[in-house]
């Protein structure tokens, strides 16, 4: 017999883009299947957004204070509610002034709360030093539209993606090759969402520049382009990221070259797209890859049919039965909590 659905508060710390996939997506997913679940975006009143009896999702809150963080797992526990904090990403790729708040505090929010919410299974190793229950609830890919290979045809100009957020010093190591590449290519447009650190140092009429965009709108970009590059530099905090830009380049027909951290297993060989070994090899093999069609075609198809193992809706029924699951653990998960942090019995 299934078990009836516990309430869902999501608190939403941060609105924008970056939050669609990891929040807005499959919670109002949920909704449509019948889950109580409830989205509450800043600002955020508390004593409104957290029912009693709820499963509290909170995503990436900075604590003003240990002490506040405190008062604050106190009152949802008063309403014998349960917290999983939502993180999906590596605590020393914040940005500095993040990582000072979060280290004045002890990273209180990771350390007190019945569990975390995490995005794949190297995170979750990771943040194991913070708590010992990390879940992981991998990112998934919606929309998933039909196969396109009518862009990656020959004699079409190239129109090659750059849109990785947080990316500025890894851009920088791309800039001599781009530079190269726009001079001896005059039909390619380099497409950039975002602040790229690039601005100003390539021919501003061969950059086609957009802010940071609505979800639907970047992936409509994203699939106007035939290739995507996607840079990582190595590093056990860049092995913490999610592979969620390969899936949609795959899942918008976009041909991609990736690395040097992270992307290597989901390329399956270089079956669903190039890996680079070093960052400044992902321009020679955009550059090789923009030039052979059918290369891309293949690569292309085999990472769209490869990215449908990935799509939201396959992974709905495993999100469901872990918040249940969750749900009948929730009172061991508190002794556990109070056994770590007596004080949180205190008025």
């Amino acid at each position: 017999m299934v078990q009836p659905h516990p309430p869902i508060d999501v608190l939403v710390n941060a609105v924008g883009s970056w939050a669609t996939v990891r929040v807005q997506q499959p919670f109002e997913a949920l909704q449509c299947g019948g889950w109580d679940v409830r989205i509450h975006e800043p600002p955020l009143d508390l004593n409104r957004a957290i029912r009693r009896h709820s499963l509290v999702i909170w995503q990436r809150p900075v604590p003003e204070s240990w002490a506040a963080w405190r008062h604050i797992v106190q009152g949802i526990r008063r309403r014998q509610s349960l917290l999983l904090l939502e993180w999906d990403d590596h605590p020393q790729l914040f940005p500095p002034e993040v990582q000072q708040r979060l280290q004045t505090c002890d990273h209180a929010q990771l350390r007190m709360a019945h569990a975390l919410h995490c995005s794949c299974p190297a995170l979750a190793r990771a943040l194991n030093s913070f708590h010992r229950h990390a879940l992981v609830v991998e990112n998934g890919i919606a929309p998933l539209p039909p196969l396109r290979l009518d862009k990656h045809q020959p004699q079409q100009p190239s129109r090659v993606f750059l849109g990785n957020l947080n990316r500025l010093e890894e851009h920088r190591l791309l800039l001599p090759a781009l530079q190269r590449w726009l001079v001896e290519d005059p039909q390619l447009t380099l497409v950039c969402a975002g602040t790229t650190g690039l601005e100003g140092l390539l021919p501003h009429n061969r950059i086609e520049q957009h802010p940071l965009l609505a979800y639907g709108a970047y992936r409509q970009l994203l699939a106007s382009c035939q290739l995507a590059l996607l840079p990582l530099q190595r590093g056990a905090a860049q092995a913490c990221k999610t592979p969620i830009k390969w899936l949609e380049a795959a899942a918008e027909s976009t041909a991609v070259v990736a690395g040097p951290e992270l992307y290597g297993p989901w390329l399956a060989g270089q079956r669903n797209g190039l890996w680079a070994s070093s960052v400044e090899q992902v321009v020679p093999l955009a550059r090789q890859l923009a030039g052979d069609p059918g290369l891309r075609q293949q690569l292309v198809r085999s990472a769209h049919r490869a990215a449908q193992d990935h799509a939201l809706e396959q992974q709905l029924a495993w999100r469901e039965e872990l918040y249940r699951h969750i749900w009948r653990l929730r009172h061991a998960l508190d002794r556990q909590l109070l056994e770590r942090w007596p004080e949180l019995e205190q008025p």
